[in-house]
């Protein structure tokens, strides 16, 4: 369908060539989700543009999702391919035979600015649009200067993968993501680390190293959270300084694993930045969190200084506990409270350690499952389903003939059969008009050896009741395989061994024991009381032997 569509754009075959030359290529590095993307982003420019212009277009892409690393930013570069037709279409084809050398140097966003300015600036004037667009004038090169970022995502994400499963023996799952606002924070979303697509050094530490404790500081939250914090009657501000404590407590469990880390985490906490912030306190907290790290790390602030030894104090013997980072969490928040010194969300969402996450992987909400499940049904009007038994399926059935989308459903637990003498040869109404029942779904988490984590509810099962079969077949399967069936049946005897088994010492014996009535004459005789107990029974002593035979009858869909 995809070839076939092309080829009605009447703009040559070479465009169906290069597509299916280039999209597996695609496919490969961003998935096969993304190729009706690329499709529909070829028949945009088709409008705009020559069938040349097209065919560039597909050979961009392998380069593009290579570079990008990710299905949505891959889109965004379709998006903005499709942008730069519609304003600029001369400067389509030069930028497109650069692409990967942009690509090398720019992050997404980056390509972006850099094509509205060539866009804007040289709109009407077609011999410096074109010469722009192609690298060859000096507005091109040094807005591409100016766009620039130090370390991309894509030429170092081998590299942090190597780094993180050396550290703890396992893989992560790492997206690069747009950092198109200066307030953007990496995060973890279904156990998937968003990294920001390009890093610049900070001070004097490098952007790899920014990376490195970036990526390090957010495998510390998936390896060594137990259970998610319940931010149930907290506000946003609260849940801030709680984050900031958490923060602290896992860096301590990594670096008693990995002491390096310390070192690594402590240098961008100790940057001294030429800005003031915009409200003191925030001063105070960056502070807070690098005495939380490094217990030396003093302040003039003698609570604060109280504050950070009772972290230290309890840390050692608490580590595991998420209900430390909770309650000195309020602790700290209620200090700067009292002293009226609690920035705004705004504010706290700005605070300057780098290399820290958003914190949305520590919390737990209140599940609303508006996006996952079905369209939302009023209860007045949800089918509903019984089990019943035949009595009231013979007596209180309303509709016989009543279709799937009934308001109420009756399932019969067992076979209703008809009102007939011969039940043996009659088939019942289950046969002839009854449908197989599927049952509820039910959802099992499912271990992921890749990421080392238990993906919640990954897999549905259903349950279906296995039709009757023909009982000539066990027959059969016996007669085929009748040694393994002998020597089972060998293996089974000697496992149940019978023999019989003289029960002595009884008073209701079936026969006398000749010892015990000689030593009851002998007590008689020197005036004891006898024991009673001289008869004897032989019992037969078997052993049953209980055996299972698992059939697995499932099948992946």
């Amino acid at each position: 369908m995809a070839t076939k569509a092309l080829s009605n754009l009447g703009r040559g075959s070479g465009v169906v060539t290069t597509y299916l030359q280039e999209i597996p290529l695609v496919a490969k590095e961003c998935g096969e989700h993304v190729i009706g993307d690329c499709l529909t982003g070829a028949m945009k420019l088709s409008s705009m543009t020559s069938g040349e212009v097209i065919e560039l277009f597909f050979n961009s892409m392998p380069s593009a999702a290579r570079r990008l690393g990710d299905a949505e930013l891959f889109r965004g570069y379709l998006v903005l391919i499709h942008q730069l037709a519609s304003t600029a279409s001369r400067g389509v084809r030069p930028m497109l035979n650069h692409i990967d050398d942009l690509l090398s140097k720019l992050t997404l966003s980056g390509l972006r600015r850099w094509c509205n300015f060539g866009a804007q600036a040289y709109r009407r004037d077609y011999d410096n649009l074109t010469a722009y667009f192609n690298l060859e004038s000096k507005d091109s090169l040094a807005m591409l200067q100016k766009e620039r970022r130090g370390v991309l995502f894509v030429k170092t994400q081998r590299k942090l993968n190597f780094y993180l499963r050396a550290l703890w023996g396992r893989d992560f799952f790492l997206r690069p993501t747009g950092a198109d606002f200066a307030d953007f924070r990496p995060y973890i979303e279904t156990n998937v680390l968003h990294m920001p697509d390009a890093v610049d050094d900070i001070d004097d530490v490098p952007g790899l190293e920014v990376y490195r404790a970036t990526a390090a500081h957010m495998a510390a939250h998936m390896s060594y959270m137990q259970a998610a914090i319940s931010a149930e009657e907290l506000s946003p501000a609260q849940m801030s300084f709680i984050g900031i404590l958490e923060d602290a407590r896992i860096e301590y469990k990594a670096i008693q694993s990995f002491p390096g880390l310390k070192k690594l985490w402590r240098s961008l906490l100790s940057i001294e930045y030429d800005d003031a912030p915009e409200h003191p306190g925030m001063l105070l907290l960056e502070r807070m969190a690098l005495m939380l790290l490094d217990a030396k790390v003093r302040s003039e602030d003698d609570e604060l200084n109280a504050f950070a030894d009772s972290f230290h104090a309890q840390i050692d013997e608490r580590q595991d506990d998420t209900q430390l980072s909770w309650h000195m969490g309020l602790e700290l928040f209620n200090i700067f409270a009292g002293r009226k010194e609690v920035p705004s969300l705004r504010i706290l969402e700005r605070i300057r350690i780098p290399y820290r996450d958003d914190n949305r992987f520590v919390w737990e909400f209140e599940e609303l499952t508006w996006d996952v499940d079905n369209e939302y049904v009023p209860a007045s009007q949800r089918q509903v389903r019984k089990r019943v038994s035949v009595i009231e399926m013979a007596n209180e059935v309303d509709c016989e003939l009543a279709g799937d989308d009934a308001q109420e459903i009756w399932i019969c637990e067992t076979e209703m059969y008809p009102y007939e003498d011969d039940l043996e040869n009659t088939r019942s109404f289950n046969e002839m008009w009854g449908k197989e029942q599927v049952s509820d779904p039910f959802h099992y988490p499912e271990w992921d050896y890749q990421i080392q984590l238990a993906r919640p509810d990954w897999v549905t099962v259903y349950e279906r009741r296995q039709p009757k079969g023909d009982p000539d077949d066990i027959n059969e399967i016996l007669t085929e395989y009748k040694p393994i069936a002998h020597r089972i049946k060998q293996i089974i005897d000697l496992l149940t061994p019978a023999g019989v088994q003289r029960i002595r010492n009884m008073e209701d014996g079936d026969e006398i024991d000749l010892n015990a009535a000689v030593d009851a004459m002998v007590a008689i005789r020197m005036g004891e009381q006898p024991n009673p107990r001289i008869t004897m029974r032989n019992v037969l002593k078997t052993r049953d032997l209980a055996v299972v035979v698992l059939m697995d009858l499932s099948e992946s869909v």
